[in-house]
């Protein structure tokens, strides 16, 4: 019927234009770089990431990413500290990158300002170049996803990947005709996976009439871990949660009983050897694996191939079919992903 709203449709179509709003970002190039200048001009002994749920995992995907390219701590902010604690932090020379996809969370704009009261300077990242936190930055960098109006967070996820990617980056002086063309590379690659609707069949299938899930990943991965299960969770009101692979072993695993299913991220090299271990472990247990990596679980129920290019970025492409997965799982139990019960696009936690 005319005028009548289509469950899902919106997520489905943010999650589709997500390589086109990748090679948008390429286009934010003077604010990646004034904030990437931002860390290479402090010189920081610690890089601070402050952030609020998928936020949060994009923050933690930068965390390692920081430590691995500019061999400098990185840590991800406690909001509760300035908030519920009102402490007041004293930090080394730093820098703080503060990451919200609407830029407008009071807990964040807190952290933010103790920040700058500590006088450590803060380069933002945001879908909304005038949110309170772009006027709270030194440096905004724009996120130039484009209006997303689903509940569940894809392309503004995906695009603070990419922001925190490229400023890192461009802070360790890698040249921008590289980083386009691993981005276009990345692009292309998951725009031909987006065309193929029944990449993701076999997996949707598995996890069909579960009520729990857990999803383990290492290093890279783990933002992967956390985000896929998050969207699971949210569209589909299961029980889900994600694990770095050595810490499921210590606890985690003994929630797999027949029947429950391991989704085991595979595609970064980093840990790899725990993910297969725990998946190894969980299918001993009764519990059914899917694989999203390069196949290496060979009793796999599913599988989600991806192939081991650029392990730095991989996390654009491994979340994207797990939005897939939560989309087409949600319309399936007869859910709208675009509205979940109870949530809202802009949480203001306090």
């Amino acid at each position: 019927m005319s005028g009548v709203a289509v469950p899902g449709h919106r997520m489905r179509a943010e999650i589709a234009e997500q390589p086109d709003r990748w090679l948008d970002l390429l286009g934010a190039r003077d604010a990646i770089d004034a904030a990437a200048e931002l860390i290479a001009g402090t010189r920081p002994e610690l890089l601070v990431f402050a952030a609020r749920g998928s936020s949060d995992h994009a923050a933690m995907y930068a965390q390692y990413l920081a430590q691995n390219l500019l061999h400098i701590p990185a840590m991800l902010a406690t909001p509760a500290s300035v908030t519920g604690f009102g402490t007041q932090l004293a930090y080394p020379r730093s820098v703080a990158l503060a990451v919200s996809q609407s830029g407008s969370s009071p807990d964040l704009l807190a952290t933010v300002a103790s920040f700058a009261s500590a006088g450590v300077p803060v380069a933002g990242f945001s879908n909304d170049e005038s949110s309170a936190l772009a006027d709270a930055s030194d440096i905004h960098v724009p996120l130039v996803a484009g209006p997303e109006t689903s509940v569940a967070a894809t392309k503004t996820y995906t695009a603070e990947l990419l922001a925190l990617a490229l400023t890192l980056h461009r802070a360790t002086g890698t040249g921008w005709a590289e980083l386009d063309e691993r981005v276009r590379s990345i692009a292309a690659s998951v725009a031909a996976d987006l065309a193929q609707p029944d990449a993701v069949a076999s997996a949707i299938a598995t996890v069909d009439g579960v009520d729990r899930v857990l999803v383990v990943g290492r290093g890279y991965s783990m933002a992967s871990a956390r985000e896929g299960a998050l969207k699971l969770m949210e569209t589909n009101a299961i029980a889900a949660s994600g694990w770095s692979a050595a810490d499921a072993t210590h606890g985690p695993l003994g929630q797999v009983v027949p029947g429950t299913v391991v989704i085991a991220l595979t595609g970064s090299p980093a840990g790899r050897d725990s993910v297969l271990s725990f998946a190894a472990a969980a299918a001993a247990l009764g519990g059914t694996v899917i694989e999203l990596g390069p196949g290496l679980i060979g009793d796999a129920t599913a599988r989600i191939r991806l192939d081991e290019r650029d392990a730095e970025l991989l996390p654009l492409r491994e979340i994207v079919p797990m939005q897939r997965i939560a989309l087409e799982l949600a319309l399936s139990r007869g859910l709208d992903p675009d509205n979940p019960a109870g949530l809202r696009k802009v949480t203001l936690t306090v």
